[in-house]
């Protein structure tokens, strides 16, 4: 018995020490399998295989950074921080990301390290390449950049906010300088005297080299040549000029007329890409450079349109305080738009001062036969154009079209109301009726059969002609406002009983012309399509507290007016009474 339990025991430790033995077997495959990609485990299995496994063991590539395109590998420099991805086709292998070390060199793979820093992109290339073929020679090998790094450019002179920027290689100049004339708050120089100068920009790179960078050319001309990428460690200095000293001059018919900082290559062509081209080039008759020194002799260059576009004029030399005229011609060539009820409405162009309505509205094909010839109006500007400022300001946000318009409206008024004597109310007055009042005085029926002198146009003119929806307006205090049908030869009182007839506070009658807005109070006359009656209502009646308010003020007012005329009397009666009492007891 004690046998039996002593072989069966012997078997048990057997069937164990077996067990033990096969999952040691299996451990160890584990641990080698899972040894470090780069030991000696995986070449010794198969070395296609191990060196697939290390070239593959990287981080998830990063989010590709914005670019304005493909990078330029003649110029585009490496330097730390650039990420390349290194593919071998025939191991089907792809190394997600290698990236330059902070030495400059590239890590790579069964091949050391390399140095590529400062090297342009095909430089390093064919470098890398020239390694890894060292260690594979019969293996075709593929370098692609990537994700390009970020670096510090450093930003001084006249800028709001001077200091240490991040940038990529493709940033251009102009990238960093939107941020660093992103604060408004601050203004770029203390000195009022002086401005920044976005013509006389100095891009200095770490190894000594400069190059001044005319970010206003490329603004208006969106040549990228005067606004280059930056590299590694840049500095961006923006000096300050003095407009009064080292401006010059552009106007006429420029895109973008004014002072501009001068540059010491500046020529007449320059300054006219710099303000954004001409317009129109049949538009313009001469170009004329006028210089003036500081003992007042004055000089003037005439050159054509052709000398300075074809000719050796376009390179004239242009100094400081120069000023560059480009002249129209004499003939101001415009625009006029016709809507409404017209066959064919839009905008047609004209000769300024010349064109006559009648020979607009045949430019537009002829009235209609619903045309409201009455109700038709012709609107100018009374008032003189908003303008922009004369510079241009690439970092400053304009107003907007309603800003600008109040601006040089209230200007304008107050300079035609300086030398008047108009207490305050007339003055709100006198501005609002010049702002309101923009149409031309016309009788468009006469002016169309030719029975009135003809009516010259004027650039940006607007004729609205309305439909004749034959019916007649009436509103106010009446039982049923609203449009009534057009009948001939019929009086405002016609349509006021139409309307359902006055109603119990109503008061006076008032008729709208609908072309001139003339006002009638004659309800006797005959009322025309397209006309307005108005019914007014009495004067004490409010339909909110506060115009009930000003409603009790006035009728105080009033009543203040009438005690104070009776008092006027009453002491005037007093008076001639005592006088006339004097004159009787002294004649006595």
């Amino acid at each position: 018995m004690t046998n039996l339990r002593s072989g069966r025991s012997a078997l048990v430790l057997f069937g164990l020490f077996v067990a033990l033995i096969v999952l040691d077997a299996h451990l160890v495959r584990a641990q080698v399998g899972s040894i470090n990609p780069y030991g000696l485990s995986d070449a010794l299995a198969n070395p296609l295989e191990g060196l697939q496994r290390r070239l593959s063991q990287s981080a998830l590539s990063k989010a590709m950074l914005p670019m304005e395109g493909a990078v330029d590998p003649d110029i585009y420099v490496v330097g730390p921080g650039d990420v390349f991805s290194i593919s071998m086709p025939l191991i089907k292998t792809i190394v997600p990301e290698v990236s330059v070390g902070a030495d400059g060199r590239l890590n790579l793979p069964d091949s050391g390290p390399v140095f590529v820093a400062g090297l342009t992109l095909n430089e390093a290339r064919d470098r890398i390449l020239t390694r890894l073929k060292e260690s594979f020679q019969n293996m075709p090998v593929d370098v692609v950049l990537l994700q390009s790094r970020q670096f510090y450019v450093h930003v001084a002179g006249a800028v709001p906010s001077p200091g240490r920027y991040l940038a990529l290689p493709a940033a251009r100049v102009s990238t960093i300088l939107e941020i660093a004339f992103a604060d408004t708050s601050w203004s770029p120089v203390s000195n009022r005297d002086l401005r920044p100068s976005l013509r006389n920009i100095q891009l200095i790179h770490t190894n000594g080299e400069s190059h001044s960078v005319d970010l206003m050319q490329y603004f208006a001309s969106g040549n990228t040549e005067t606004n280059p990428y930056l590299q590694d460690g840049d500095v961006i200095h923006i000096p300050g000029f003095d407009p009064a000293f080292s401006s010059v001059y552009i106007d006429g018919a420029v895109l973008f007329p004014g002072p501009y900082d001068y540059r010491s290559d500046d020529t007449i062509a320059s300054l006219i890409g710099v303000a954004g081209g001409i317009g129109a080039e049949s538009s313009i008759s001469n170009i004329r450079v006028r210089r003036e020194n500081a003992d007042g002799d004055v000089q003037s260059f005439e050159f054509s349109l052709a000398e300075v576009l074809d000719g050796d004029a376009g390179a004239f030399p242009i100094e400081p305080r120069d000023n560059i005229s480009v002249a129209r011609v004499e003939n101001i060539l415009g625009s006029a738009t016709v809507e409404g009820m017209v066959r064919h409405p839009g905008t047609y162009p004209i000769v300024d001062g010349v064109t006559t309505l009648r020979e607009l509205v045949e430019k537009a094909g002829g009235l209609r036969s619903d045309a409201l010839l009455r109700g038709t109006y012709l609107e100018r500007r009374a008032l003189p154009e908003a303008t922009e400022k004369p510079r241009r300001s690439v970092f400053e946000k304009p107003l907007d079209e309603l800003e600008k318009l109040l601006v040089a409206d209230s200007t304008e008024i107050m300079l035609r109301l300086r030398m008047t004597d108009l207490d305050f109310l007339s003055r709100a007055y006198f501005a609002q009726e010049i702002r309101m009042q923009n149409r031309v005085s016309i009788d468009f029926g006469a002016t169309m059969t030719g029975d009135s002198d003809p009516i010259i146009l004027r650039d940006r003119d607007r004729l609205v002609v309305p439909r004749d929806e034959r019916t007649v307006y009436v509103f106010g205090q009446v039982r049923r406002p609203g449009f009534v049908g057009y009948e001939m030869s019929r009086d405002a009182e016609y349509y006021i009983k139409k309307a359902g007839g006055r109603g119990d506070f109503a008061l006076d009658t008032v008729i709208i012309h609908p072309g001139t807005s003339d006002i009638a109070q004659d309800t006797n006359q005959i009322i025309g399509s397209g006309d307005m009656i108005f019914v007014d209502r009495k004067t004490d009646i409010a339909e909110n507290p506060e115009l009930q308010r000003l409603v009790s003020e006035q009728l105080r007012r009033q009543s203040d007016a009438r005690i104070r005329t009776m008092q006027t009397i009453l002491q005037s009666v007093t008076t001639i009474a005592t006088v006339v009492a004097l004159i009787i007891s002294l004649s006595r």
